[in-house]
């Protein structure tokens, strides 16, 4: 008496369409941010160990400068920490730089 074909017919057609939203937005949604992810997570540990081993090169320098140049040790015992933190300072401004001009 009734035709149920017409209503298997639309119930198959919304699950066709769930199923390809589903992989839509997986494709566009969630593989992006999990690109994203790792390469943030790529930088950050990029960034501490560069921190790490810029951190011990200016503490080794620091080291060097107080304790075997014999012009710091009186009244200029301050100048190795200013030598360090325009080092410092230096690297800061070459980096900004690099990363302005990209």
């Amino acid at each position: 008496m009734f035709d149920f074909s017409l209503k298997d017919s639309i119930g198959r057609k919304i699950t066709e369409l769930k199923n390809t939203l589903l992989q839509y937005s997986k494709q566009e949604i969630r593989d992006p941010l999990i690109s994203l992810l790792k390469w943030t997570a790529f930088g950050l540990i990029g960034l501490i160990f560069i921190i790490a081993g810029l951190g011990h090169i200016c503490l080794g320098i620091l080291r060097l400068l107080q304790s075997e140049v014999s012009t710091f040790e009186s009244s200029l015992s301050f100048l190795p920490y200013f030598i360090i933190f325009v080092f410092l300072a230096l690297i800061a401004a070459l980096s900004y730089r690099s990363i302005r001009s990209r």
